[in-house]
């Protein structure tokens, strides 16, 4: 009786809250209620970048928005585990082949040090433990400092030149199936530099997948 009257204290005391409405009601981060909230695009791609398509799982809005503010800007790292999550259940719905190389945007080297860690790896990490598919962190290099895109005045000239595809992985990538994942796309900037990276070292077989888009 004594073993039981300490497991439901346990319960009491570190059940999982939700990250959005922080009620009690679930133990996987985000309850069910405020997982109804998220809108899921179509399967088809949303757009095309020079052939290479572009899906993106939900608009940048309610559940959505506030997992990915969390994660970037209040430090909480689980919120990258429904955000994983919620990636893969939208990635069932597509025609993605049977293996691919997970990638993602690289932050540059004193961003990563203040936050303490690249948000969209910890995504992308979250996802691959669903698809186990390999994932790879230094793929992509940030080669300089930029201003975060939401202040740029002009987001294509802010990111223009500012990545690079690490020289080692080169010539392995080339018969590979690449999946670039990314947390938000607003203006296309980003992903069309970093799609260009991987196109100019003649690295094709590309898909990019984002979780949300915002203004796009």
């Amino acid at each position: 009786m004594f073993k039981g009257l300490l497991n439901k204290l346990s319960v009491l005391i570190y059940n999982q809250k939700c990250l959005i409405c922080s009620c009690a009601k679930t133990d996987n981060y985000v309850c069910k209620t405020c997982l109804k909230d998220v809108n899921y695009l179509s399967s088809f791609p949303q757009k095309f970048y020079k052939e290479i398509p572009i899906f993106c799982c939900s608009t940048y809005s309610g559940t959505i928005k506030r997992l990915i503010q969390l994660l970037k800007f209040s430090h909480k790292k689980n919120a990258a585990i429904p955000l994983g999550q919620i990636l893969y259940n939208y990635s069932q719905r597509l025609d993605l082949k049977d293996d691919y190389i997970i990638t993602f945007p690289a932050s540059f080297c004193l961003k990563t040090l203040n936050r303490g860690y690249n948000h969209t790896y910890l995504i992308a990490k979250e996802f691959s433990k669903h698809t186990n598919f390999e994932i790879k962190k230094d793929i992509i290099q940030k080669t300089k400092y930029t201003k975060p895109q939401y202040k740029a005045k002009n987001r294509h000239k802010n990111i223009k030149d500012s990545f690079k595809i690490n020289e080692k992985y080169i010539e392995y990538l080339k018969d590979k199936n690449i999946l670039i994942i990314d947390d938000i796309t607003t203006s296309g900037a980003t992903l069309e530099e970093l799609i260009n990276c991987f196109l100019n070292v003649e690295i094709k077989n590309i898909t990019y997948l984002v979780i949300s888009k915002a203004g796009c």
